[in-house]
């Protein structure tokens, strides 16, 4: 599995990548036929803290099997949309007949003041796909700041991180096809040395 590093930071409060969200698939669970589960986990910035409405987008969800999104923490309601009003990583788009997972934090204020801490993992967030193979795609974070106040981003204001991510995808990336390929290939000259081997011997 790639890890995808954040891509852009910039003016108009984009986070640096030093200090962003990461965000990488962490696993996929086959259930049968047409029914795959895809985990997510990532990573809070040392700077980076949580208030209610702070929020996680992983855009385009391929395949999305009705009602299976999930989240293991009472505090984050896990929810979709076709649509959303956040910016998408430069490069991709949000295609508004695909589902968007949506992970919205409703707990108490977590780590928002008095930073940096050390960067801090979590993992379980996900939803299920009829789809197997991946591509990737975009997700974006909203988080808030958590430097001490009268520092550059003082506490609690919002940080916005964008990146890369991978998701479900009808169709095998090129590398997959390639090795698809070259199996059927080495099929295909097996058959045919067991064809000659046969004529010779007969």
């Amino acid at each position: 599995m790639k890890k995808w590093v954040l891509a852009a930071a910039a003016a108009v409060g984009l986070a640096g990548s030093a200090n962003a969200a990461v965000i990488t698939l962490q696993s996929i669970t086959n259930n049968g036929l047409n029914d795959n589960t895809f985990r997510y986990q990532g990573t809070l910035g040392p700077d980076e803290g949580l208030r209610s409405g702070d929020r996680l987008v992983i855009y385009d969800f391929n395949g999305y099997i009705a009602n299976s999104i999930f989240s293991p923490s009472p505090n984050v309601v896990a929810t979709t949309e076709l649509t959303s009003s956040d910016p998408v990583t430069p490069g991709f788009t949000d295609d508004p007949n695909v589902v968007n997972l949506v992970f919205t934090y409703v707990g108490p204020d977590f780590r928002n003041e008095n930073g940096p801490f050390a960067p801090l993992d979590f993992n379980g967030l996900g939803a299920r796909s009829t789809f197997r193979f991946v591509v990737a795609d975009a997700f974006f974070t909203q988080t808030t700041k958590n430097n001490p106040n009268g520092l550059p981003g003082g506490s609690n204001t919002p940080v916005f991180t964008l990146g890369n991510v991978s998701v479900p995808n009808a169709i095998p990336e090129p590398a997959t096809w390639a090795m698809m390929l070259g199996g059927f290939g080495l099929l295909g000259a097996a058959t045919r040395r067991r064809a000659r081997v046969a004529q010779v011997t007969a």
